[in-house]
Parts: structure tokens; C-alpha cells; sequence
């Protein structure tokens, strides 16, 4: 999905990435981060994001939740990350960045609120008055008063995601919440409210759900709504159509390593800063098979770099009810031990693959700043 346009935009990176598996320094399986770039994506997006007065969290997942990437992103420029489950939050909390906002897609468990609390989040997701009083009960019994946001459910929602407060009923149940002890109502969120279509970025019908939700939290029941926020498709590019429907915060995820649908059609302010690397493994039945772990099922995987020629050719993963042991290639040339690019949509915290980060790769002087297996342990390759 990425292959073209960075190979056009990042040629160096893939360059990089050859070069340190040919060494013997990057094993196959490996998503491979261009850092500088990623820091560079970073300060863009703060940038653009203070000219349209927009606040911005930050997600990790995409990029397998690594301390040494959010302490860069948030050294950048964006200081306050977007936990969507209880592990991200842990991970922000690990790498010493701020809480900005949890519970985004995934409620947090009753059993790690009275910690996750404790870490002192700017705000918390509600899908309902029963989270509600879970996260009051908990934020009492620490003696605090956690701001929360209101999910409004508009029927927009992505299968396994569903859940939050439809708008018809949310002047009932926004007052039922403001009478909690522990919490206070700050604001109201959807997900998603912007998505890609024929190459530009276009409003679902939760962008309008949450900012009429705000209106009317402020019209008819007189709440301080502070904060509306609006996330998916957060680039540099949705920014002011964020502004212009009224959002106050977004949370950049895909646009931090320049892989949102808007980057595999056109040129966006963010540079593509991930390429996946791995190796044939050996031939089989006229295929070339390729180690795998690192595909992701709505990827859009489609073709790799095979070898220090660049052949271009079909790379494929398995039907979903398979295991991605092996990827397969489509190139008749290629020999056990050569080395795969590709570069696809991922998102890096559910696949089995490693993670390396270089710098000074835009400078033509690559350097491996670190390498983490898939649980973020530094990897050691030597004897």
C-alpha cells in the first residue's frame, strides 16, 4: 500500500534497512522506523495543529507501543498521549509521558481504575452511566475528580467496537453523570469521525453526532463542555476540517509514520517513516516463502522489494484462518537469505514481529538506535 511512495519519498530508509539485515544487524520480521522522520512527523503535526487550535494526544499502538518512540514523539511536540486499553496506558506511564486521554476505544477494566486514576489522566472515556459510576466510585475512594468524556453512539462504529450513548438519551444520562462525586463532564467523543474516501478525507456522521452532542450538553443543561473530540484520519491535512466542524482535539495514530489512507494517494506534509522488513525463507511449489508475524489482515499488502536489486514483486499473507508463519512471494528469481521490503497499513501492537529504529537515515549516515522483540525487551543479536 506504501511501497511507491516510499520508495519515492524515503528511498534512503529502505536503503538503511538492506543495508543493516546484509550486516547482520536486523533480523527478518522487523518493522523498521526511520526516528529522525517520525520526530520530523511529530513536529509537523504540532505545528499545523497550533495554527488551527487544535489540541492533540498521541497514539502508540500502531508503532507496538515502544517507550523510545513515545518519549520522541512527545520530546517533538506532542506532549500527551491517547491510551486505548489499559496496556497503552501502561506503556505512556513506562516511557514517563503524560495521560492525556484513555478508555478512547477499549472502557477501562474496574479492576485497573483505582490505578489507572491514580496516574492522574486529563481525561477518561465513559461509554455509559455505569462506567460512569465505576470510574466516580474508584476516583472517590482516591479522593479525586476524574473529567470524563461522553461516547455518543450515532451508528457509525466499526464491528467490536460498538458501545456509547445515543443522542437522544444523552441529556438524561450527561445529567445522571454530572451528579457523581468522582467525576465531572468535559466533554463528549466519537470514533471514527473523519475516514478516507477516493483520496480525501470526508466527515461520518459522529463528527456531526459529537458537536451537536456539545450544543446541546451546553444549551440545554448548561455544562462547561471543553473538550470535543474527533479522532481517526488526524494528519495534518484533516486539521482544519477538525476546526471547522467545531472539534477541539485530535489524536494522530497512522499520521506520525506518514501511513494514512491520505499518504498512500498523495503527497502529505508527513513523510513515510516504516517499512517492514524480513527474508526468504526457502522455495516451495514454484513460490518463494518469507518469514512472517509482521502482517496485519486490513494491511492492503500487496507487493515488496526482493533482494539488493529491488525486484518488484506480488507479496501475499494467508487466509485469515491461517497463521502467518510464511508470507508468500510471487518472484521466480528468489533465492533463500535474500532480503524482503515492503511496506504496508499495520498496526504493529497486534502482530508477532520486531522493531528497529534508525537515525540519521535523511543524512545518508545510518545508524540502529535500538532494537525490541515484540514485547519491547532490546534485542541482542550477538554471541
Amino acid at each position: 500500500m506504501f511501497l511507491e511512495v516510499t520508495a519515492r519519498r524515503n528511498p534512503r530508509l529502505i536503503d538503511a534497512a538492506l543495508r543493516f539485515h546484509a550486516e547482520g544487524r536486523l533480523p527478518p520480521n522487523t518493522y523498521v522506523l526511520d526516528l529522525d522522520a517520525i520526530r520530523n512527523n511529530a513536529r509537523t503535526l504540532a505545528e499545523a495543529a497550533r495554527r488551527e487550535g487544535i489540541q492533540l494526544y498521541f497514539m502508540s499502538k500502531q508503532l507496538n507501543r515502544n517507550p523510545q518512540v513515545i518519549a520522541a514523539v512527545a520530546e517533538a511536540g506532542i506532549p500527551r498521549g491517547v491510551a486505548v486499553d489499559i496496556d497503552d496506558a501502561r506503556a505512556f506511564r513506562e516511557a514517563g509521558v503524560a495521560l492525556g486521554h484513555v478508555g478512547h476505544l477499549v472502557q477501562i477494566p474496574r479492576a485497573f481504575l483505582p490505578q489507572v486514576l491514580s496516574w492522574r489522566p486529563e481525561v477518561m472515556t465513559v461509554f455509559g452511566l455505569a462506567q460512569a459510576r465505576a470510574v466516580s466510585d474508584a476516583a472517590v475512594g482516591l479522593g479525586l475528580r476524574q473529567d470524563v468524556l461522553l461516547r455518543v453512539a450515532s451508528g457509525c462504529l466499526y464491528p467490536g467496537q460498538e458501545g456509547g450513548i445515543p443522542l437522544g438519551e444523552l441529556p438524561a444520562v450527561a445529567l445522571a453523570i454530572s451528579r457523581l462525586p468522582g467525576v465531572r463532564v468535559a466533554g463528549v467523543t466519537a470514533f471514527p469521525c473523519l475516514v478516507a474516501e477516493d483520496g480525501r478525507p470526508v466527515a461520518t456522521p459522529n463528527l456531526e453526532a459529537v458537536t451537536r452532542a456539545a450544543a446541546l450538553l451546553r444549551d440545554e443543561l448548561g455544562m462547561e463542555i471543553a473538550q470535543v473530540n474527533a479522532p481517526s484520519l488526524t494528519c495534518a491535512a484533516t486539521l482544519a476540517l477538525l476546526r471547522q466542524a467545531g472539534a477541539t482535539h485530535g489524536e494522530p495514530g497512522h499520521a506520525i509514520t506518514g501511513t494514512t489512507p491520505l499518504h498512500a494517494v498523495s503527497d502529505q506534509p508527513e513523510l513515510p517513516a516504516m517499512v517492514y522488513l524480513t527474508e526468504v525463507s526457502h522455495t516451495y511449489g514454484g513460490r518463494a516463502y518469507v518469514y512472517g508475524g509482521g502482517s496485519y489482515p486490513r494491511g492492503h499488502m500487496q507487493n515488496a522489494l526482493v533482494g539488493t536489486a529491488l525486484r518488484r514483486a506480488p507479496l501475499h499473507r494467508p487466509a485469515a484462518e491461517n497463521i502467518d508463519y510464511y508470507l508468500t512471494l510471487d518472484d521466480p528469481l528468489a533465492r533463500e537469505g535474500e532480503p524482503v521490503v515492503a511496506a504496508f497499513r499495520t498496526q504493529a501492537f497486534t502482530a508477532r514481529a520486531n522493531l528497529a529504529l534508525v537515525e540519521g537515515v535523511q543524512q545518508g549516515a545510518p545508524r540502529l538506535a535500538g532494537l525490541y522483540d515484540r514485547a519491547n525487551r532490546p534485542l541482542d543479536l550477538t554471541i
